[in-house]
């Protein structure tokens, strides 16, 4: 990848890798610049900021002095930076005080501050993301202090900077890099931003192509929809993209790119003018929301790719044009599209015939790395956890880029598996896996496949006897660990099978479904060792199966005391003991299976719960709140599920949203262990949640809302909407009124609000801090 370069605040952090020896002066000599600046890096190595501080200062006065442009915006820079970490609100004074100087430096310098403070409104806004989201605009407000500004505010003024640092177009398309260098991070392709200009542009463009601020956007927003912004320069740059979105980013983006490209279309070097052509084209390719973006951007690429063919700069456009051919393919083979006119081979060919033209170029690498990914052979295997014993299995083959696989088969024991547990690098483990004998070895041929895709197929394994194993596949005959594809996979063959409930278990043959009878398990605990590092499995209780093959696990009844238990099942001469965890855990509801209760009264007080349900789930004040409640249990001595029964009564209580009493009442249970009341809801409470609990029955409740509201007479429903739209599209909708008597409702006003919602493709991205305010 090419390395560009920036200006001197691409990061504020970054001016402290700038080497004193790059300065440079062409106005005056640089030697005093040169020692001040290395008492400057002492200080700073030193800790000692404010005599750091102090030095810039008076660099910064010499410099203005000797009207040294490139010395004073450094000093400035330095300055901002030291002062990050000795300073209350600094980015804040910082922006200030390029401000005052933005207003009486001269150009370029001028233009140069004004990008710089783009960018530090800029850093500012992503700092402080969360608060300005959280704003609305404000009208007649005295808007000097930025901590008072909105989203809108802020983007306004960076992109008035932005744009403001290249009004003077001719002198910065005049004003070369050479004198500047003491503020410029250097790259090894300086020819792609030969003058300051070119410089201040990209800067502009890394703002304006971003797409934050489309979150809030209007109706009318700008989009890239015209073909036009494919089309080749000529023609591109004659278009005039005209919009009532003036807050939009990326109109002012494809601006910017029409100078940039008028200003280098003629240039004896097309470097720097093919270098701004890709960009644009990428550009318009990933915001564009034209119907056949894919075939104009591949158009738009052969068009730069023929034309400057001779060029190594063009290599990167024949990269692409392969890489979306490739993604293409790719997507059409996922998808099942057994017809595409992409190819993962015509893919190659590109790519093959452009390493061999320009291999030392950045499309020439790109190239060589994706046919690298292209030509990789791969392979993976699945196969059923448990496998029935002296009956051949299957195994599913993905493989891709060769056609012959050879498997062995090995017998894991616990010895060797613990092994392979402690080594975590994938040639460890292979390592040792090719390492052990072998019980079955043999050669199988794949369907022959040449399109460089990759192709599933199942393959028979013959019988074997009850026990662990490992399968291994490789591409190679001889298993070797260098540049071949190797995939092992863990399985079982067993005849015992097992299914659950909770902590009921009922074990089973695996081929027949029929219960096994008298079966033993083992239950192993598995708890970590702090001094080993390691999981230690300690034997616990040994379980035996009745007849139908069932057996029940002890749950946990001391709070904070989970378990991870593996089932050790034996049956005759077979036996299944899997890695799988069974996690016992512990709840607040599980019965005490050792507490000892001498009726169903006392066992009700600690187990029983009371379902309740209300007639709605919103009221309005004054209302009467009609309840019904369910009571359940479990049988004391069975632990079988039964209504409650009891005789007592119970005792409602009805709070309000502030958790207060606001009545109660007694209830018997009836034969089927329900009952029924109503509460009142006075009308001079706060509204809100309101709630209905069942005294001294745990997680007996009910809450529902109680709102002002105005019942309403009539519905609206509209037709379903045909077709996708875009904003800005006229969409005709067609909706009517009924009254919920049934009929028809007319001569009635109508008047209707559309809203947009924006949603976030990565929510999980907001846990800390919640979304973004939108409207």
């Amino acid at each position: 990848m090419k390395l560009k370069y920036s200006l001197f605040l691409a990061s504020l952090f970054l001016i402290l890798l700038i080497s004193m020896s790059s300065i440079s002066n062409a106005q005056k000599p640089t030697e005093n610049y040169t020692s001040q600046w290395k008492k400057v890096e002492d200080f700073q190595k030193k800790g000692l900021t404010k005599s750091a501080l102090e030095e810039v200062d008076k660099i910064f006065s010499m410099a203005k002095r000797n009207n040294n442009d490139p010395q004073i915006i450094k000093s400035l820079l330095f300055k901002i930076n030291l002062q990050q970490n000795i300073q209350e609100d600094a980015s804040v004074k910082s922006i200030d005080s390029l401000e005052k100087e933005i207003v009486i430096a001269k150009e370029p310098a001028k233009s140069i501050l004004q990008s710089i403070a783009a960018q530090m409104y800029w850093n500012y806004f992503q700092q402080n993301r969360y608060k300005f989201y959280q704003r609305t605009n404000t009208e007649n407000f005295d808007k000097k202090d930025i901590a008072t500004w909105t989203t809108d505010d802020l983007h306004k003024k960076i992109g008035d900077l932005y744009l403001a640092s290249l009004k003077n177009e001719m002198l910065l398309q005049q004003t070369q890099l050479e004198p500047l260098d003491a503020i410029i991070l250097k790259g090894n392709v300086r020819n792609l931003r030969p003058t300051l200009f070119d410089l201040l542009a990209h800067r502009a463009l890394d703002y304006f192509k971003n797409d934050e601020r489309d979150i809030t956007r209007p109706a009318y927003a700008f989009e890239i929809k015209d073909t036009i912004a494919f089309a080749p320069v000529n023609e591109f740059i004659k278009e005039k993209f005209i919009t009532k979105d003036s807050a939009s980013l990326h109109q002012k983006a494809l601006l910017i790119f029409q100078e940039l490209l008028s200003f280098h279309e003629k240039d004896n070097n097309p470097n720097a003018f093919i270098d701004a052509d890709m960009e644009r084209i990428n550009f318009v390719n990933q915001y564009g929301v034209m119907q056949n973006k894919e075939a104009l951007f591949i158009n738009a690429l052969k068009n730069v790719s023929e034309k400057y063919s001779n060029n190594p700069a063009s290599a990167q456009a024949t990269f692409l044009i392969a890489q979306t051919i490739y993604h293409k393919a790719i997507e059409a083979n996922q998808n099942k599209d057994t017809v595409s006119n992409y190819t993962v081979k015509k893919a190659k060919e590109i790519l093959a015939e452009l390493i061999k033209k320009y291999p030392k170029s950045e499309g020439g690498i790109n190239a060589q790395n994706l046919l690298n990914s292209i030509l990789h052979p791969t392979i993976n295997l699945t196969t059923e956890k448990v496998n029935a014993p002296a009956q051949p299995f299957r195994t599913l083959v993905t493989y891709q880029n060769f056609n012959t696989l050879y498997f062995r088969i090995i017998a894991l024991t616990p010895d060797l598996k613990k092994n392979l547990a402690r080594n975590y690098e994938n040639d460890q483990v292979f390592r040792k896996l090719i390492s052990q004998k072998s019980i079955r070895s043999w050669k199988q041929d794949l369907p022959k496949v040449d399109d460089y895709l990759s192709h599933s197929v199942e393959v028979k394994i013959d019988a074997l006897p009850v026990g662990e194993y490992a399968l291994i596949g490789s591409a190679d005959e001889n298993f070797s660990l260098d540049k071949n594809p190797l995939a092992a996979q863990y399985f079982y063959v067993s005849d015992i099978s097992f299914i659950n409930s909770g902590l009921q278990y009922f074990v089973l043959n695996r081929t027949t479904g029929q219960p096994l009878n008298n079966a033993k398990v083992q239950i192993w605990n598995q708890q970590y060792d702090y001094k080993t590092r390691d999981n230690i499995l300690s034997k616990k209780e040994l379980l035996t199966t009745n007849k139908n093959g069932y057996f029940e696990l002890a749950g946990n009844n001391q709070q904070n005391d989970n378990r991870n238990v593996r089932l050790d099942i034996t049956y005759k001469n077979d036996r299944l003991f899997l890695d799988d965890y069974q996690y016992i855990y512990y709840n607040n509801y599980n019965i005490n299976e050792d507490d000892v209760y001498d009726d169903q009264k006392e066992f009700d007080k600690d187990n029983a719960k009371v379902f309740l349900f209300t007639d709605r789930s919103i009221y309005r004040p004054g209302q009467i709140v009609y309840f019904k409640g369910i009571g359940v249990t479990k049988d004391f001595k069975t632990k079988k599920p039964i209504l409650l029964r009891s005789k007592d009564s119970l005792n409602i209580i009805f709070s309000d949203a502030n958790s207060q009493k606001i009545d109660s009442v007694k209830v018997l249970l009836n034969e089927f262990g329900s009952f029924n009341g109503k509460f009142k809801i006075p009308e001079n409470k706060l509204n809100g949640e309101f709630t209905i609990d069942v005294e001294e029955y745990a997680n007996s409740s009910f809450s529902f809302s109680v709102e002002e509201y105005k019942r309403p007479k009539f519905y609206t429903q509209f037709e379903k909407v045909k077709g996708s739209y875009r904003v800005s599209d006229t969409v005709s909708i067609t909706g009517f009124a009924k009254a919920y008597a049934g009929n028809n409702i007319d001569g009635a006003k109508v008047s209707y609000r559309v809203t947009r919602v924006a949603r976030f493709l990565y929510p999980w991205m907001f846990w800390r801090k919640g979304f973004p305010q939108t409207k």
